[in-house]
């Protein structure tokens, strides 16, 4: 059996009840499969099996369950092999049933056995009043039985199908028909799940044709990455990192009544996952979502209100320093500055000098970013430090109070006193307090990153910084060769609750966004339509990109699924990723579309 399959298909059964003399019915059961034993062994533990492999039975109503024709019985054996206690779950697959056959007539009784399990009396009945199919439906799950099996435990069940003569309206089921399967599931933890399937990325591999594994210089593909893979590098981890990429569909979850799919693990063994709307289906246990607005909150949200300050970048912000622009020749310019009783003076620093400057194109201001703005003046009360030209204009912030630009920068993107909520952190805030407050507890306080470290300072730079350039952040710089997605951040921009020492403790709630990195490693780059985080619209990522002249701009996922960049105060999509706590398990699914993997 496949190891990626969690269901147990253990009978296919077909039924027809039909009117044979007055008011008696018979009810035909016949197996048109043999049922399949599920053996795992070490990897899983719990072995399941059930017995008869084929039926074929005649029924006729009968008083009680207990009779010894007419009633069909299936043995269930759960034997736990592990170390730690496992869930068993039994339910019918239902692919068709008539109104008629959901009558307290039509019934399913369940008995137990721990010990001596050959001698029938042993097996105590678990639902005296027995079981009916009154709230079935057609292509849906019924479930019958479930319940945690200890360690080093073996238990042992009997199911029994039968037509109860006491109850029901027997005429009314003549006729009718019953289609559907018989399962069993085991649960496991979405991280071990992945852990059995994961091959490590940088090696050549099914789905991956260069010998040195993965190249996240391009987009996921069947040569480059499809499947379950380990990051490199934390493969000897207490927990290393497994993460979905490419054209998959086996992760997807059903969680909190919505829809999502599973990015990575984290190094603590939990489980990320992102947002993918809301469930499909009769019963709404279906997770098809694929593309369009439907994969993404109702309201696409700002990251910021404002784009005019790097600060604007940062999902929490404080200081912001706006940008100015101005004409720039004729005025005095500087290396330095001093302050003194509220006053900036420009001055020299040995190999620079005041001088006023009536050319200001090509990088001529590199060395000279202070200015007064004036043609008269070399001291002010606030000083403009010049980042970027363009032919007579230069783009500026003004500065007081003694700083200077490092101070600037620092309270902008790298300070603890960041306290001001952005547009979009606002918005998930809002939706998870409204929909996921009752689900914390089954969530982890994993980091979520903000990374706005400095990748290269451009014209921000006071000794040399070439005022042609823009000021790139930390992400920017991993999108570039070599190509080096990381899932490290510094503790000043991992968004975390209050208390963990992994990051700043500035979260109300264990929600946040995919960062840049997590989107390179499911397959995003360019263009891509076809691995799992492609939805055809745009939708933000929680990492700053690059300050440009004159505005702030955040990766993104574009729509035709390349990792791009937008301006802080477009509207586009919000799709907001949780973190579920290690040793989480699903009760059921494949993690199919249709079958999602469910967390209970």
């Amino acid at each position: 059996m496949d190891k990626n399959n969690k269901s147990i298909f253990i009978i296919i059964i077909s039924i027809a009840l039909v009117i044979i003399s007055g008011t008696f019915a018979w009810l035909s059961w016949r197996s048109q499969n043999t049922a399949m034993v599920l053996t795992i062994g070490d990897i899983r533990g719990l072995t399941v099996s059930l017995k008869p492999y084929q039926i074929n039975a005649t029924l006729s109503p009968v008083a009680s369950y207990t009779s010894s024709t007419n009633v069909v019985v299936v043995d269930v054996t759960a034997d736990n092999k592990k170390t730690e206690e496992d869930n068993f779950k039994l339910f019918y697959k239902i692919d068709t049933i008539d109104d008629a056959l959901k009558s307290e007539g039509f019934k399913y009784t369940i008995a137990k056995c721990t010990s001596n399990c050959s001698n029938a009396n042993n097996y105590t009945v678990l639902n005296n009043a027995g079981g009916d199919f009154s709230t079935a439906t057609s292509n849906s799950n019924l479930n019958i039985y479930q319940e945690t099996v200890p360690a080093n435990t073996t238990y042992n069940y009997k199911v029994y199908l039968w037509i109860d003569s006491n109850a029901g309206n027997q005429s009314n089921m003549q006729n009718k028909t019953f289609t559907g399967e018989l399962r069993a599931k085991i649960s496991e933890t979405l991280y071990t799940m992945m852990r059995d399937n994961a091959i490590i990325d940088n090696i050549k591999s099914n789905f991956v044709t260069n010998n040195n594994g993965i190249q996240f210089n391009d987009i996921s593909s069947d040569t480059n990455g499809k499947g379950i893979y380990i990051r490199s590098g934390t493969e000897n981890d207490p927990y290393p990192i497994y993460y979905y990429r490419g054209a998959v569909n086996n992760n997807n979850v059903l969680f909190a009544g919505f829809c999502w799919k599973i990015v990575r693990t984290t190094s603590t063994g939990g489980t990320k996952l992102i947002y993918n709307g809301l469930p499909s289906g009769t019963n709404n246990d279906q997770c098809t979502n694929t593309t369009g607005t439907a994969t993404q909150l109702a309201a696409t949200s700002n990251f910021n209100s404002n784009s005019t300050s790097p600060a604007d970048v940062g999902y929490m912000y404080g200081t912001r320093y706006a940008y100015s622009s101005a004409t720039g020749t004729g005025r005095y310019y500087a290396p330095d500055v001093t302050y003194s009783n509220g006053t900036y003076t420009l001055v020299s620093n040995g190999s620079y000098n005041v001088e006023t400057k009536s050319d200001i194109s090509g990088t001529n201001l590199n060395y000279q970013h202070y200015t007064c703005g004036s043609t008269t003046a070399t001291t002010c009360t606030s000083v403009r430090y010049v980042y970027y030209v363009s032919s007579s204009t230069v783009y500026y912030i003004t500065l007081t109070n003694g700083k200077k630009v490092e101070d600037a920068l620092d309270e902008m993107l790298t300070s603890s006193t960041n306290t001001t909520d952005s547009r979009i952190k606002t918005a998930i805030d809002t939706w998870y307090s409204s929909n996921m407050a009752s689900y914390t507890s089954k969530l982890e306080d994993t980091p979520y990153c903000n990374d706005r470290t400095i990748y290269r300072l451009g014209g921000w730079d006071p000794n040399g910084g070439d005022t042609t350039k823009y000021l790139y952040l930390g992400a920017y710089g991993r999108t570039q060769s070599p190509y080096t997605p990381s899932l490290t951040c510094s503790i000043n921009d991992a968004f975390t609750l209050p208390g963990n020492t992994q990051g700043n403790g500035k979260l109300i709630y264990p929600v946040g966004l995919l960062t840049a990195d997590e989107i390179m490693l499911a397959g995003g780059k360019s263009g891509n339509s076809t691995y799992y985080l492609y939805t055809n619209q745009n939708w933000w990522s929680g990492s700053p990109f690059y300050f440009y002249y004159n505005g702030a701009y955040e990766f993104s996922v574009y729509l035709a699924g390349d990792l791009s960049l937008f301006k802080v105060n477009s509207a586009r999509g919000v799709r907001p990723a949780v973190s579920l706590k290690p040793g989480t398990k699903f009760s059921s699914g494949d993690g199919s579309y249709t079958d999602p993997y469910v967390v209970e």
